[in-house]
């Protein structure tokens, strides 16, 4: 079997000669060689060529999303997929049990990858992610992934039963979503690798320039300045050195600050949309035939009436 490097300068076409498995074949010359994730550097990209995915785009996010955060250094879900058969190969029932790791690479592909029908079901998401992502992240990924889970579902959690936290991604919104919007969109820090700000630093003093004294005949050895001095001028470099370093901890802890900021400001959105759709719920169950816009505005009221002076205008109720 004759090789042919991947990448940069590869044919698109097999040489004459060469031998392509079945499996090359029915990816053709477009996807050959490229990993789940290095086919999709956005969500656009499920579309390939003129064949259009089925995916909803609050799906693609959700897939996009996965991808990142479960491939490895060679942007491949190779040790993923060793995780799981590590984890659940053995366990009789499983939906990995007994598979291989083509057959694994098959299965995952139908839900994550570019040629995904749909995303994984929630359970089989909160099983990858125990698995496949780090202890460290893990919280923070599978909290943002039960925000993109719940908009594709159109619900608030992603399960009846989902008790854990739901923190949308700052660009959950976004029409198109790229890879790196994913990767510097941030993980939430959590609140214990937030530090105390440091204040206090030492500011770098000035040296007094050389006092001449009353009889300028008396000859007086004129002080050094720090540039001619090398001893003076490495404790100036020193003293400044430490005054960046501190300052550099200093911006660095505000912007850990910030993101735990953020992060609470999402959870809060969420659950007040959370609150405001149950209340939605129970108006409509109660007033059966009432418009919905008339139950939005009469909530709106209501929640004025509660900050502010003002009473709630009387609304009668009607379609």
């Amino acid at each position: 079997m004759r090789w042919t490097p991947s990448g940069a300068g590869a044919p698109d076409h097999p040489m004459k000669g060469q031998i392509v498995s079945a499996r090359d074949e029915r990816r053709g010359p477009r996807t050959r060689g490229r990993t789940a994730l290095g086919r999709l550097p956005s969500t656009a990209a499920f579309d390939a060529g003129t064949k259009k995915s089925p995916l909803a785009p609050e799906e693609r996010k959700l897939i996009l999303f996965l991808l990142v955060n479960l491939a490895d250094d060679a942007e491949s879900l190779a040790e993923a997929r060793q995780c799981l058969l590590d984890a659940y190969g053995d366990r009789e029932g499983h939906w990995c049990a007994g598979q291989t790791k083509d057959s694994l690479t098959r299965l995952l592909a139908k839900s994550l990858g570019q040629g995904a029908t749909s995303p994984p079901p929630w359970e089989r998401i909160v099983e990858i992610v125990e698995v496949a992502v780090p202890p460290v992240r893990r919280e923070a990924v599978l909290a943002q992934a039960a925000a993109l889970f719940a908009r594709c579902v159109g619900r608030d959690r992603p399960t009846r039963a989902y008790a854990g936290p739901v923190i949308a991604p700052e660009w959950i919104d976004e029409p198109v979503v790229t890879v790196e919007m994913i990767r510097s969109g941030g993980r939430p820090e959590r609140a214990a690798d937030v530090l105390s700000p440091v204040w206090d630093a030492e500011p770098v003093l000035p040296i007094p320039a050389a006092r001449v004294p009353a009889d300028a005949s008396v000859p007086v050895e004129r002080s050094r300045h720090p540039i001619e001095d090398p001893v003076a001028l490495r404790a100036v470099l020193m003293s400044m050195s430490k005054t960046a370093c501190e300052l550099l901890e200093r911006v660095e802890v505000l912007g850990a600050a910030l993101k735990l900021e953020q992060t609470t400001n999402w959870q809060l959105r969420a659950e007040n949309q959370r609150q405001r759709n149950l209340l939605e719920q129970g108006f409509r169950e109660k007033y059966r035939g009432v418009s919905l816009d008339t139950i939005r505005q009469l909530i709106t009221e209501q929640l004025r009436a509660a900050y502010t002076a003002e009473p709630p205008s009387p609304r009668p109720l009607h379609g």
